[in-house]
C-alpha cells in the first residue's frame, strides 16, 4: 500500500525542480489518490448494499460513480504530464459532478441536501487554498473562491428551483434564512481566511528557512575551505616536523660521528704503539718516553672529546626536561633590573649600551620568574654574539602592553642581522651558525614561552639588527 501511495504521488513530478510545485503536483496526486478510496469505498459499500436488499442503484450512487471516474481521469493526467489540467479539474468538477450536474439536469435533490450541500461545498473550498499559490497564481485562486462562494451562497436555491420534489424541510429554513446563510457565510469566510493566514505563515516561514539554509550552505562551504585548509597546514606541520627530526637526527650523527672518529682513531693508535710486531702487549720496561707521552697526549684528546660528547648528550637532554613552571605574578621592571645587574659588568667591557623601559612603570605579568629570567638571558647572549665587530653596539629592552592587554618584551640590538634562510631554521634544536655553540638556548627559549602560553618571534630588518619579541 505504501508503494502504491509513494507512486500515484509521484506522478507527473519528473523533471519538475522547483520545490513549490513539485509540492503542489505531489499534494493533487494525493487528494486525488484520497477521493477515489473514498468514493470507492463508498460504492462497494452501496453496491453490497443493494445486492443484501435487493435494492436498485439510485442518481445518488450514479454520481458517486461519476467522481470515481474524474478521480481516475486526473490521475491519468498527472501520469502522462498534464499536471495544470488534472489541478483545476480537482478544483473545479467535484461540486459540477457531484451537486450541480444531477441537481441542474435531473432534478436529483434529496431533503437531506439541504442541510448538508453548503457546508460539504465550504469544505470543498479547502482545495484551492491548498493547491494554489495566493500571490503566483492570483486570478485562479481569488476564481476559484468566489466560483465556491457562490456555490455556498445559492445552492439551495438552486436547489429548490431544479427540484422535481418539494421537501417540508424548506419551508422550515425559510423561516429563519437570513441567519442560516449568514452562519454559512461566516464559516466560509473563517475556514477560508484561516487557511489562507497559515498558508501565507507558512510561505513566509518557508522563505526565512530557505534564506537560513542558503546562509548555512555558505558557512558550510566556508567550514569546509577552513577544514581543508586545516588539513593543509596539518599536512604541512608533519612535513616541517619530519624535517625537523631528520634535521636533529642529522646534526646528533654527526656530533656523535665527529666525536666518535677521532676517540677510535686515536684508542687504535694508542693500542699499536702498546703492541710489538707480533701483536703482543709491550711491558712497562720497554716503552720509550715519546711513546708514552703520545700515549698520554692520546688519552688526553680522548678525555676531553668524550667529555664534549657527554655535554652534547646532557644539553640534548636538557630540551626534555623543563621544569613545570611555578606561576606567580611578577614585577617586569625588577625582572629587567635583575638582568641588567647580571650583564652590567659584561656592558662595561663590551662597551655596549644598555637601555631599558618599562610603560607602564608597575607592569607586572604572570610567569616563573627564573624560567623567563633564562630566557633573556639568551637572548641578550645571542644579542651580545651578534654585535661584536659592531661599532657603537646598543642593546634595549622594552616592555609595553599591546592593543590585546598582552605584556609585550622587545629585545632589539644593532648587530649584524639575520639572513633570511637563518631565520626559518633559528628555533630550530642544536641549529647555530657558531661552531662554538650547542645551538640549543633559541629552542629552550621557544619552549619555556610556550610552557606559559606565549610566543617567541623574531624579526630582522634587511639593514641589519634584530628584535626578539616575548609575548605574554
Amino acid at each position: 500500500m505504501q508503494k502504491i501511495w509513494n507512486y500515484i504521488s509521484n506522478l507527473g513530478t519528473s523533471g519538475v525542480e522547483d520545490k513549490l510545485e513539485r509540492r503542489t503536483i505531489v499534494i493533487t496526486n494525493q487528494l486525488n489518490l484520497v477521493m477515489f478510496y473514498t468514493m470507492f469505498l463508498l460504492l462497494l459499500t452501496v453496491i453490497i448494499t443493494n445486492l443484501l436488499t435487493d435494492g436498485i442503484i439510485s442518481y445518488g450512487t450514479l454520481r458517486v460513480a461519476n467522481l470515481l471516474i474524474v478521480t481516475i481521469f486526473n490521475l491519468l493526467l498527472a501520469r502522462y504530464g498534464f499536471n495544470l489540467i488534472s489541478r483545476l479539474s480537482l478544483i473545479y468538477l467535484p461540486p459540477i459532478v457531484f451537486i450541480l450536474g444531477p441537481t441542474i439536469m435531473l432534478g436529483y435533490v434529496e431533503e437531506e441536501s439541504y442541510t448538508y450541500y453548503p457546508y460539504l461545498l465550504i469544505c470543498v473550498s479547502i482545495i484551492p487554498q491548498l493547491l494554489l499559490h495566493p500571490e503566483k497564481e492570483k486570478f485562479i485562486y481569488r476564481f476559484s473562491l468566489v466560483y465556491y462562494f457562490l456555490l455556498a451562497l445559492f445552492i439551495d436555491r438552486i436547489m429548490v428551483h431544479y427540484a422535481t420534489t418539494t421537501y417540508p424541510i424548506v419551508d422550515r429554513i425559510d423561516t429563519f434564512y437570513p441567519f442560516y446563510k449568514i452562519a454559512q457565510i461566516t464559516l466560509f469566510f473563517f475556514i477560508n481566511a484561516s487557511i489562507y493566514y497559515l498558508r501565507m505563515l507558512s510561505f513566509r516561514f518557508e522563505e526565512e528557512l530557505n534564506i537560513k539554509n542558503r546562509e548555512l550552505d555558505l558557512q558550510n562551504l566556508e567550514l569546509k575551505a577552513q577544514k581543508d585548509e586545516i588539513e593543509r597546514q596539518k599536512d604541512e606541520l608533519v612535513s616541517k616536523e619530519i624535517s625537523t627530526w631528520q634535521k636533529l637526527v642529522e646534526i646528533v650523527s654527526h656530533e656523535i660521528v665527529n666525536s666518535a672518529i677521532p676517540i677510535t682513531n686515536l684508542a687504535g693508535i694508542s693500542c699499536q704503539m702498546l703492541e710489538d710486531e707480533t701483536g703482543a702487549v709491550l711491558k712497562p720496561e720497554k716503552i720509550g718516553d715519546e711513546v708514552a707521552e703520545d700515549i698520554h697526549h692520546s688519552l688526553k684528546i680522548i678525555e676531553l672529546r668524550t667529555q664534549g660528547l657527554i655535554k652534547f648528550v646532557k644539553a640534548t637532554k636538557s630540551l626534555t626536561q623543563i621544569p613545570k613552571p611555578v606561576i606567580r605574578k611578577i614585577s617586569v621592571g625588577e625582572l629587567l633590573d635583575r638582568i641588567a645587574f647580571l650583564y652590567s659588568s659584561k656592558f662595561k667591557e663590551t662597551g655596549v649600551l644598555f637601555e631599558k623601559q618599562v610603560i607602564p612603570a608597575d607592569l607586572c605579568l604572570e610567569a616563573d620568574l627564573e624560567l623567563i629570567e633564562q630566557v633573556l638571558i639568551n637572548l641578550i647572549k645571542n644579542s651580545l654574539e651578534a654585535m661584536q665587530e659592531t661599532v657603537g653596539p646598543r642593546l634595549s629592552v622594552i616592555a609595553t602592553i599591546n592593543e590585546a592587554s598582552q605584556v609585550r618584551i622587545a629585545v632589539s640590538d644593532n648587530g649584524t642581522g639575520i639572513d633570511e634562510n637563518v631565520l626559518e631554521r633559528l628555533f630550530l634544536p642544536f641549529y647555530s651558525t657558531k661552531s662554538n655553540n650547542s645551538g640549543i638556548g633559541l629552542s629552550l627559549s621557544q619552549q619555556i614561552m610556550m610552557l606559559h602560553n606565549g610566543r617567541l618571534g623574531i624579526s630582522s630588518p634587511i639593514l641589519g639588527g634584530a628584535t626578539f619579541l616575548m609575548t605574554f
